[in-house]
């Protein structure tokens, strides 16, 4: 494929969402109608944030109709914002395809790669309904799609056939009795050859019920089934309970990493597929198994690219290999030229198309008093730690910051701190009296599962919890169970 032939696919994906929804009331604000090229659209129509589609939102939320999109807006679906409050994105049919473009190429080539899957059934992590009421008055439904509704129809019939699911676990909202159900589902069926969670910590998570709840799970077990499966539990064999798991797919990039790690320690014969970059406002790219890279998706959206190292934007047939750059999406669901605040680097071109990977969010920065603490930053100072680390993140609270951590050797408060010091505007702080001195909460429960639960609570999709080396949230210490580490000043 030629970069010409990547830029034609680019421009009319482009037009055909500009001709599409040139009789809204954003596209006769910003001429769509009038636009031909990529350059008329780039003069025309703004970068954008969420912010900016505040006011049209409320619109459509009271029934107005062709205001983002001519098309008729289905539901909004739910995902955090850059604050503790969520945003909500408009769906519709077509944006849905755009989902399926992608996704029906990475399941060919995931079943062409791996004929075997066929044989076996899989597991496909579902998204429980946990108790969720809108506060926002709406006429569009609240809510979040069910993931299976991204898959085409053959798609979907290909799944449901290999699916090895509970009954109606979809509408569990008990988490307790979500991983209860799932996990007696899962341990009674040997043949599974297909694991497909987002976060690796849902899995490691799934492990760690299975351990300290055995006993509730082995008794819907035949008896030969439960003692094999005891047996392999008590020697934590886990690998030995699916022996036949060929591949399991699930995020590996930036906060992914060290989890990945765990579950290649557990499923040492196993294939770990990363996957793409997916998020709730679009479909950006999907695992390529013959390259084991990500390759964007340039059938589903419009893509730009600002670029990180001289602010320029560029289209998906000039970004460059080692680049970084930002991500702006133009989608059928009525985003136009948004920000999306991911990160990317590209890391191999082929046949003329992009392999990113997602490297991290931009705005990833704590700042209460000035002191721009960068998650990167901050990463780096954990990793100068030569110890075992199950779990770490930075907190600010009213005037410092906390680290919650778990792991097995006390770290010392005045090295962490002089550590921290090392960031000009942290130190700056901390000499004018800005700034106390950081703190250590010391987790003794499961943080992870805690973590995610909390953002459940906050309305957030179980699929697009992510953890984060850094919360500009604060009040973790309410939800961590734990303790506060004594400082060393006496």
């Amino acid at each position: 494929m030629s970069s010409e032939n990547i830029l034609e696919i680019q421009e009319n994906k482009l037009k055909e969402i500009l001709e599409n929804n040139k009789g809204t009331l954003y596209g006769k604000k910003y001429n769509f109608d009038k636009i031909k090229t990529i350059q008329d659209f780039q003069k025309e129509v703004p970068l954008t944030k969420y912010e900016n589609y505040l006011p049209y939102i409320e619109k459509i939320k009271m029934g107005e109709e062709h205001i983002l999109t001519y098309e008729k807006v289905k539901m909004f679906e739910l995902t955090s914002g850059s604050t503790s409050a969520s945003k909500l994105i408009p769906y519709t049919d077509s944006l849905k395809k755009e989902f399926q473009s992608g996704i029906k190429v990475w399941l060919y080539s995931l079943y062409k790669k791996y004929p075997s899957l066929k044989f076996g059934k899989s597991y496909w992590s579902i998204t429980p309904k946990i108790d969720f009421q809108p506060k926002e008055k709406s006429v569009i439904p609240i809510g979040f799609e069910e993931d299976s509704e991204y898959f085409g129809k053959v798609e979907k019939y290909l799944i449901d056939s290999v699916f090895v699911n509970p009954k109606d676990i979809k509408n569990e909202k008990d988490m307790d009795k979500f991983y209860l159900k799932t996990l007696s589902t899962l341990v009674a069926e040997k043949n599974i050859r297909l694991f497909s969670f987002w976060s690796p910590s849902l899995l490691l998570l799934m492990i760690e019920y299975l351990e300290k709840n055995s006993e509730s799970i082995l008794k819907i077990l035949n008896k030969k089934r439960r003692e094999e499966v005891r047996k392999y539990i008590e020697s934590k064999e886990y690998y030995k309970i699916w022996k036949d798991l060929k591949l399991i797919s699930c995020w590996g990039d930036s906060n992914s990493t060290e989890y990945l790690k765990k579950i290649k320690e557990i499923f040492p014969n196993t294939v770990i597929q990363e996957k793409g970059l997916l998020a709730t406002e679009g479909f950006i790219s999907f695992p390529d198994t013959e390259e084991n890279l990500s390759k964007l998706s340039i059938y589903s959206h419009f893509f730009e690219f600002l670029s990180l190292d001289d602010n320029r934007i560029y289209n998906a047939s000039e970004i460059e290999i080692n680049k970084r750059y930002e991500l702006i999406l133009t989608t059928s669901g009525g985003l136009y030229r948004y920000c999306i605040g991911d990160i990317i680097k590209v890391i191999s071109i082929k046949n003329k198309v992009p392999y990113i990977k997602f490297i991290g969010r931009r705005g990833a920065v704590s700042d209460l008093f000035g002191e721009k603490l960068e998650e990167n930053f901050l990463k780096n100072i954990m990793q100068t730690y030569k110890q075992k680390i199950d779990f770490c993140m930075f907190a600010p609270s009213k005037n410092y910051y906390i680290l919650f951590i778990k792991t097995d050797k006390k770290i010392n408060i005045k090295d962490l701190e002089s550590k921290l010091r090392e960031n000009f505007h942290y130190d700056y702080c901390r000499k004018l009296g800005q700034l106390k001195e950081i703190k250590l909460f010391i987790l003794t429960g499961n943080p992870e599962r805690e973590y995610i639960e909390a953002c459940q609570n906050k309305n957030q999709k179980l699929g697009n919890i992510k953890m984060t080396a850094l919360s500009k949230e604060s009040g973790w210490e309410n939800i961590f169970t734990g303790y506060f580490q004594e400082s060393e000043e006496k």
